[in-house]
């Protein structure tokens, strides 16, 4: 959108953010740092903020050796081009990452490979390693740190969250507000943002830059399609990552790249269990050991009806090896697992969420085999020539056509029920969007930095082409950093558009500060009777969880009330609902977790826990 002097803004910042995920958290902070009033605006709605960065597995890249870092951040390339400005961004950032987490997160890392018998890697993965590809060149410098020891618990989110908090004075907040225009000047110098707040457009200002970290485009099947080539992809992160900032700079002049370039996270084939279109995923080896999947009288198939892959194999942060290179999986439109009736009863003992849920709404059965084929729509005899063809390396411990390890393999009984479960191809996350250079600015497809415009995090990462765990999270940290300082640094050329002396243009019609602070200056205020109690944790996969509970004099559990949560809609809200009723019967907090809702259970207990402490005290005086 192009505008002249005689634009009437709504409101006027130094810096405006847009998203507020892992970078745009990081982003604020470093601008707020440096002197400027800074507005971030999100799309979700509070509770949901935070990205993919909530969602993640909290573990951060870091390099003790660069120099030999940068030889394997080359091959995980693949041969593809890298800037070295970029290159030697990222490499300086992972360098000196350990002081990054001391000094700007105020957190002593956990770096994994100075804890070897204290790995959290030790409970997703059997290699302890912490290179994604440690057959690479000199992988042994590729380290992982979190901000405790734990993963899969949003707390690195947490505390980019608390950094934003710690500077309200100096940061505005908007939930809600999704940005719908980048306003430049003729030149392409970028002014401002239109943003939709309250049902209204706003025109507000940004007089040093606006940072563009909207995140990537995992839950758009449009975008999917024109950018990636697949059909449809499941998320397993945030929901809110439709690649809005993809519209919003190819509208500024952006040039894009690393468009094709994802990874996924899931079980056999990479892909996970059936959700709905447009329901969120879930990452399931970080929940349970998967094997019944892959071990036993059961096979993936795709469209065809033949099997495709081998099963028992995992990928490699969403990768598999393929005769000399790594590549994406494939991504049939209707793969399904298809398994007899002995394997479906061991499926069905699974205690786990998301297996129940599955096998409860989308399993389909035949009493033939034939009936099965029609119910999902292949060749009859394709799916017998498949299941001949299976129970033949079965039975002499050899297939010919995959290789998988003989002892998953075990003869398919096609004389009782026979079943099918659909499955759904994940993906994790982009890392394509508007191209960037070291210092954070977003191109035009000159390769000339676009003016006042930056760009950090999942849309338009450094990741050019096999993906590193925790380089994503990295990405957020330190192009946050460099991102928010350069957006921060006073244009000379600003006063062409704005009023230095009023920070609010005649007319304004934006009278509100910010969502985040209205709602964290405010003390939980909540009616207490005698004997009730609150507690509050924030340990889990939203914002805080706050209960009340209410004991008799002898400080037994009578009662557990949420009063306030924002966990996800799929599992964290079948903990918050199941938890306090268990709880009660067993008049204490420490319960049993609900799978696949373990960080919402963790956070519950806490929530419980603290509120039963203030009991004690009380009564205890």
């Amino acid at each position: 959108m192009i505008i002249d002097k005689s634009i009437n803004w709504d409101k006027v910042y130094d810096v405006v953010v847009l998203g507020f995920g892992g970078a745009g958290a990081s982003a604020a902070r470093f601008a707020a740092d440096n002197g400027a009033k800074v507005l971030v605006a999100e799309k979700a709605p509070e509770g949901h903020e935070g990205g993919n960065t909530r969602y993640s597995g909290q573990n951060v890249g870091y390099t003790p050796d660069p120099e030999k870092f940068r030889t394997y951040y080359k091959q995980l390339a693949q041969g593809f081009h890298i800037d070295k400005d970029v290159e030697d961004t990222v490499i300086k950032g992972l360098s000196n990452m350990k002081d990054y987490f001391s000094k700007y997160l105020e957190v002593e890392p956990f770096v994994f490979g100075e804890h070897p018998n204290d790995n959290p890697l030790s409970h997703t993965a059997d290699n302890q390693t912490t290179a994604t590809h440690p057959e690479f060149t000199n992988s042994s410098a590729s380290e992982l740190m979190t901000v405790h020891n734990g993963m899969f618990d949003s707390a690195l989110w947490t505390v980019l969250r608390e950094r934003v908090i710690d500077r309200m004075d100096n940061i505005d907040v908007w939930f809600e507000s999704p940005a719908v225009h980048i306003i430049q000047t003729p030149d392409k110098t970028v002014v401002g943002v239109q943003i939709k707040r309250k049902g209204k457009v706003r025109n507000i200002g940004a007089r040093n830059g606006v940072v563009l970290s909207t995140g990537g485009f995992s839950n758009s099947k449009i975008k999917i399609q024109d950018f990636i080539g697949e059909h449809h992809l499941a998320p397993v992160g945030t929901l809110y990552n439709t690649g809005d900032g993809i519209d919003l700079a190819i509208e500024a002049g952006a040039r894009l790249w690393h468009m094709t370039t994802y990874n996924s996270a899931g079980i056999v084939g990479d892909l996970t269990l059936p959700v709905h279109e447009g329901e969120r995923s879930i990452f399931q080896p970080a929940d349970i050991d998967a094997k019944e999947m892959y071990t036993g009288s059961i096979f993936l198939v795709g469209d065809d009806g033949t099997r495709y892959c081998r099963e028992d194999i995992f990928s490699v942060e969403g990768w598999f090896y393929n005769h000399g290179q790594w590549r994406t999986p494939q991504a049939p439109i209707k793969p399904y697992v298809v398994f007899d009736q002995k394997q479906y009863e061991r499926l069905a003992k699974i205690d786990h969420v998301p297996y129940q849920r599955a096998l409860k709404n989308f399993l389909i059965s035949a009493d033939s085999v034939e009936k099965l084929a029609a119910k999902i729509g292949v060749e009859t005899e394709t799916l017998i020539s498949t299941i001949d063809m299976f129970n033949s390396y079965a039975e002499s411990g050899n297939d010919l056509d995959y290789r998988r390890a003989a002892d998953t393999m075990e003869r398919f009984d096609a004389t009782h029920t026979v079943y099918a479960l659909p499955m759904v191809q994940s993906i994790a996350q982009t890392h394509g969007g508007p191209k960037r250079n070291g210092k954070a600015e977003i191109m035009d497809p000159f390769n000339n930095a676009i003016p006042h415009f930056y760009g950090a995090g999942e849309l338009g990462s450094n990741i050019v082409r096999i993906y590193q765990g925790g380089e994503n999270l990295a990405d957020c940290l330190i192009f946050g950093k460099v991102a928010g300082e350069n957006a921060a640094k006073v244009k000379p050329d600003r006063n062409n558009v704005f009023d230095d002396n009023s920070d609010v243009t005649s007319g304004a019609s934006v009278k509100e500060d910010t969502d985040l602070s209205t709602d964290l200056k405010k003390k939980y205020t909540v009616k207490l009777d005698k004997n009730q109690f609150l507690g509050v944790s924030s340990a889990g996969m939203g914002n805080d969880i706050v209960v009340r509970i209410t004991v008799d004099d002898d400080l037994n559990l009578k009662n557990v009330e949420v009063l306030q949560e924002s966990e996800s809609e799929d599992y964290g809200k079948r903990a918050i609902k199941t938890l306090p009723k268990i709880m009660v019967e067993k008049n204490t907090y420490d319960v049993d977790v609900v799978s696949g809702a373990s960080s919402s259970s963790r956070a519950m207990r806490e929530a419980v826990k603290n509120a039963l402490d203030s009991a004690k005290e009380f009564h205890s005086k």
